[in-house]
C-alpha cells in the first residue's frame, strides 16, 4: 500500500526486574552468533603477582570456568584457553591469551599500586569474556601453548631435624600476616522484559508516490527481551489510520523483531531487524468501503513487512518492586510493505466514490 517508508515515534519502555530463562526462551533471543565459543578450561601462569590471591580473584570471576595452574595435564575438553599474567614494570603488566586452537591475543595495563590483585584479575577476565564473544580479533594464529616457565616442584629430601639446646631465653613470636581478601566479582546483569508504549508518524517515501508525505497516524504496544549479553527479542502490535474526504484507511500491524541492545552507561540504543504481517481495512462515512481494481472488486490481502528500527533512550533507574527502570526516547523505523499478487505489488488507493 505504501512503498517505503520512515517512522518516527516517541516511546516509554518499563523495564521489569530479573527473570529466569525459561525452556522456550532458549530458541528465541539467546542464540549465538558465529564466532562465539565458551571455555571448558583455563590453564594460568602467573609472573610477579600474588600467584594465590590472582587465582582466587579469577575464579571468583568466572565462576563456571575450571581454572588451574598451568603446568598440570592437558585439559580434556575443548576449547580451552592459556593465560599469562606478566608484571613487566612496577605500574605495568602485560596479558597474553591462547586458546587450543592456536590463537593468540596480546594486551598490556596499567597498574595502580596497592590494586595489582583486582586490576590483574579484572583486565584478565574481561580479555577471556571477549574472546569468546568474538569481538576482538587475534593478533596471531597458529601459536602453540608454551612450556611453564617454571619447572616441575623440587622435592626436598627429607632430613631429620636438628636437636636443639632448651634455652631461656624468649622465643619471638613471627609476625602475623594479614589475608588478603579479593575483591567481590562485579555485578552482572540479569535478563529483563521490557513493556513498550508508543505513538507513531507514517510517512510515505516513494516511488511509487500515490499521496502525500504523510501517510497514517497512531500508535502501539509491544513486549522486549533482552539478554544479560545484549541480545534482544521484540513482540509487538501497531495501529495506524487517516480519513481524508469521508473515506478511511486502517492498517493494524503484528511485528516480530531481533537484534542486540547497545549499552553505554544510562545510554541505551536498540538496533532491531523484523518481519510483520498487516491486516488493512477502508471505509466510507462509518462504514465498509468496497475495493476494487479496474470494474472487479477484489479482497483486501494483507500486507507483509520488513523494518529496521534504532531507538536511542536514557535509562533512569527505579527501584519499585520488579520495576527497576523507565526507559525514554524515540524511535526511528525504515520499512517497506506490499501485498502478493501474481508476484510482490505496492498498493495504491484512489477514491473514485466522486467525494
Amino acid at each position: 500500500m505504501f512503498g517505503v517508508f520512515l517512522t518516527g515515534v516517541a516511546a516509554l519502555a518499563v523495564l521489569g526486574g530479573a527473570i529466569e530463562p525459561s525452556a522456550s526462551a532458549a530458541t528465541s533471543p539467546a542464540a549465538a552468533t558465529e564466532g562465539q565459543q565458551e571455555f571448558r578450561a583455563a590453564r594460568v601462569e602467573i609472573v610477579g603477582f600474588a600467584e594465590a590471591a590472582v587465582l582466587a580473584a579469577l575464579r571468583l570471576r568466572l565462576p563456571r570456568l575450571p581454572i588451574e595452574r598451568h603446568g598440570g595435564p592437558t585439559p580434556e575438553q575443548s576449547p580451552y584457553v592459556y593465560l599469562a599474567i606478566e608484571r613487566t614494570a612496577a605500574d605495568a603488566g602485560r596479558l597474553r591469551a591462547i586458546t587450543s586452537d592456536g590463537h593468540a591475543y596480546e594486551r598490556s595495563f596499567s597498574i595502580e599500586i596497592g590494586q595489582e590483585v583486582r586490576v590483574a584479575a579484572s583486565t584478565a577476565a574481561s580479555l577471556l569474556f571477549a574472546i569468546e564473544e568474538g569481538v576482538v580479533a587475534p593478533d596471531r594464529k597458529d601459536v602453540a601453548i608454551p612450556e611453564p616457565i617454571s619447572g616441575p616442584p623440587i622435592v626436598e629430601p627429607i632430613t631429620e631435624p636438628p636437636i636443639v639446646e632448651p634455652t631461656t631465653e624468649p622465643i619471638a613470636k613471627p609476625p602475623i600476616a594479614a589475608p588478603i581478601v579479593a575483591p567481590a566479582p562485579a555485578p552482572t546483569r540479569p535478563w529483563e522484559l521490557a513493556a513498550v508504549l508508543h505513538g507513531a508518524a507514517l510517512l510515505g517515501l516513494g516511488p511509487p508516490s500515490f499521496a502525500g508525505a504523510f501517510a497514517a497516524a497512531g500508535g502501539g504496544l509491544g513486549l522486549e527481551l533482552r539478554s544479560p549479553r545484549g541480545a534482544a527479542a521484540a513482540l509487538e502490535l501497531r495501529g495506524l489510520g487517516r480519513s481524508d474526504g469521508g473515506l478511511g484507511l486502517g492498517r493494524l500491524r503484528i511485528g516480530l523483531a531481533g537484534g542486540y541492545t547497545l549499552r553505554r552507561g544510562r545510554f541505551e540504543l536498540p538496533m532491531l531487524l523484523g518481519l510483520a504481517i498487516e491486516p488493512w481495512w477502508t471505509t466510507r462515512s462509518g462504514g465498509s468501503a468496497a475495493v476494487f481494481s479496474g470494474q472487479a472488486e477484489v479482497s483486501r490481502r494483507p500486507l507483509l513487512a520488513g523494518y529496521l528500527r534504532l531507538s536511542p533512550a536514557l535509562r533512569i533507574a527505579v527501584k519499585r518492586g520488579p520495576l527497576v527502570g523507565l526507559r525514554i526516547g524515540p524511535r526511528f523505523e525504515l520499512g517497506g510493505a506490499f501485498v502478493v499478487d501474481d508476484g510482490a505489488q505496492v498498493v495504491g488507493l484512489r477514491d473514485i466514490g466522486g467525494t
